[in-house]
């Protein structure tokens, strides 16, 4: 009986997979993610005993493999972009190379540049790409509308265009269907790129309609399928909108769009102009699956997202390639803190979290900016004042999960992104200065401007803020209060008169913000960052050197500082591993609401 059900339940699949012409598999924003998460210590890809992981790139190629043995030619596995830059695993690429060679091994075809692959400069994520190419093959990379840069040397990446390893768009014919695709580096994604590349970019709308166009018209493909990485989002009115709905309106010969880069899980097709919209959300925690039949010329389009959870068979050869390369991050990356990576070493009873539509709610923020602010003025022995983190960098949550344990890389995926000029990775620390006056000046901007904009939200330690969100720029904040639970606080006086100096501690690109905040507000707001004697800083003299005994900079780090916080909670139930405080579970930021007069 059950040998007569497989069978026909094998002929069931059979006739499904027969009626599609197309089969689409994509993911986007992966950000390194090879391992499910979180807690990463729970991720066990070999073992079907229901853990709560979602993601993993061993479930991504376990279902990559089912669906190409049920639909053999007919599928196509695309990704749209910042396929790097979230884990320990990325910060291997400069050195080796790895994640390119495992998405081709993977079943990947296509896989689209996003902004975050030049977070390390255009210069080294040619040396990735060809790090991987010297290991093996890699899927064929896109992007249609890179320009050249007006500031750093791009010879390396320029050549990479000219040889074909980068493409402007590329035909592929499956099933005898001709696919014609191309990729675009969004509007929103060119400016979350650091500005000292000075990269340049054509116009994507109109990089998109004469592709489209070329693609459809003169090439005389079937379909026509753009990897963006530029996004969708729902507008406050509960409509959908973002640059790929306008790509889609201003070029209709575009039939699909893989969209990445606002991380929005999207369950169904979003339809704009002619073209079918969808996106997965990111991590891996899902996979698309678009199944296109053509009918007289025209795509129709049927949809479903999968969730990469415990059900999902894994192949586990791709996550013994994974685990063969945690020694190389423990020799290179981890030697300061001496853990290895699978080692539990946090333990917490409660959800860390931050939420990307009410930053103001999170608990991990304010974790954060206490962090940096004891590693700073505990560990390092460099006093600061005041410590800010910005929303937009914390990338993801601590989970409770079952158990509560957190390895090394639950702890670096909160802040994983940036770089420095040494060998460990993550965005260093500065230390400037500013007078009181200019300080409020800055706070009272960015309160203006974090609800519109909320990765602009920012989290302090060593401050306390009373404030009036109803009252008018420059006159919400009413008090604040410098000082920390055990020396206490004080008032600052933020008169213009008053020259007193105070110490602030960011990572290096929220302090070149401060820089830049003149332009950013029309004039309105000149902030000077000074050093402690009052003279401007020049270059990046303001970067935290953390043993001035030794040669060269030792950079202070901002996901070191969480290591380095943990490090000095309390083992409450004497198992070895340090606890989160309870006091966390509910902390909120210092911000105190004053009531409307």
């Amino acid at each position: 009986m059950n040998k007569y059900f497989f069978i026909v339940l094998s002929l069931l699949l059979a006739h499904v997979a027969s009626g599609q012409d197309l089969v689409i598999l994509h993911t986007n924003d992966l950000h390194s993610h090879l391992n499910g998460f979180s807690p990463e210590t729970e991720y066990t890809p070999t073992k079907n005993d229901s853990d709560v992981t979602k993601g993993g790139f061993a479930r991504i190629a376990g279902f990559i493999k089912n669906q190409k043995a049920l639909y053999g030619n007919k599928t196509l596995v695309v990704d749209a972009g910042d396929f790097l830059m979230g884990t320990l695993f990325q910060t291997i690429e400069p050195i080796s190379g790895f994640q390119l060679n495992l998405m081709k091994i993977m079943g990947y075809d296509y896989i689209a540049l996003g902004n975050h692959e030049f977070d390390f400069g255009p210069d080294k994520l040619a040396d990735i790409i060809n790090n991987n190419r010297n290991n093996g093959p890699i899927p064929q990379l896109l992007c249609s509308n890179y320009a050249g840069t007006k500031i750093v040397d791009d010879k390396k990446i320029t050549n990479l265009f000219n040889c074909g390893i980068i493409a402007k768009y590329k035909i592929t014919e499956k099933n005898g269907l001709k696919i014609g695709i191309f990729a675009l580096m969004g509007k929103d994604a060119d400016k979350s790129i650091a500005s000292y590349y000075g990269l340049k970019w054509e116009k994507q709308k109109k990089v998109a309609k004469a592709t489209s166009k070329y693609l459809k018209k003169v090439e005389k493909v079937d379909l026509v399928i753009l990897l963006s990485h530029s996004g969708i989002e729902k507008n406050k009115k509960g409509e959908w909108g973002g640059e790929d709905i306008e790509y889609a309106k201003a070029a209709p010969c575009i039939d699909i769009i893989i969209s990445g880069h606002t991380h929005t899980r999207i369950n169904r097709i979003i339809h704009s102009g002619n073209a079918a919209i969808v996106q997965t959300g990111s991590y891996g925690m899902n996979v698309g699956k678009l199944m296109i039949t053509m009918s007289r010329g025209n795509p129709e389009v049927k949809y479903e997202l999968i969730e990469m959870n415990d059900n999902i068979t894994t192949d586990a050869s791709i996550q013994e390639k994974i685990d063969n390369k945690i020694p190389e991050i423990e020799r290179n990356i981890l030697a300061e803190t001496k853990v290895k990576f699978n080692t539990p070493i946090a333990e917490t009873t409660f959800d860390l979290v931050i939420d990307e539509s009410h930053p103001q709610q999170s608990n991990l923020g304010p974790f954060v900016a206490d962090a940096i602010y004891y590693y700073l003025n505990k560990k390092c022995n460099t006093p600061v004042d005041i410590t800010l983190v910005a929303s937009g960098i914390i990338r993801n949550n601590i989970k409770k999960g079952k158990s509560g344990a957190q390895n090394i890389n639950d702890i670096f995926n909160v802040m994983p992104l940036g770089s420095g000029n040494d060998s460990i990775p993550g965005s260093p620390l500065g230390k400037i200065y500013v007078t009181a006056h200019e300080f409020k000046k800055v706070l009272e901007l960015i309160l203006s401007v974090a609800p519109k904009q909320p990765n602009y939200y920012l989290y302090y330690s060593g401050i306390k803020i009373q404030y009036n969100p109803d009252k008018g720029l420059f006159r919400k904040i009413s008090s604040i209060k410098i000082g920390d639970s055990t020396k206490g606080y004080k008032t600052l006086d933020t008169c213009k008169r008053n020259k007193q100096l105070v110490g602030i501690a960011a990572n290096k690109y929220l302090i070149s913000f401060m820089g830049r905040i003149r332009k950013m507000s029309f004039g309105l707001v000149k902030v000077v960052p000074k050093d402690k004697n009052g003279k401007p800083i020049q270059g990046e003299n303001f970067l935290i050197d953390t043993n001035p005994d030794r040669k060269g900079l030792q950079e202070a780090k901002e996901w070191l500082s969480m290591y380095y916080y943990i490090n000095s909670f309390s083992d409450n139930n004497g198992n070895g591993i340090p606890e989160i405080p309870a006091i966390y579970k509910k902390k909120k930021n210092p911000l105190i609401v004053v009531k409307k007069d």
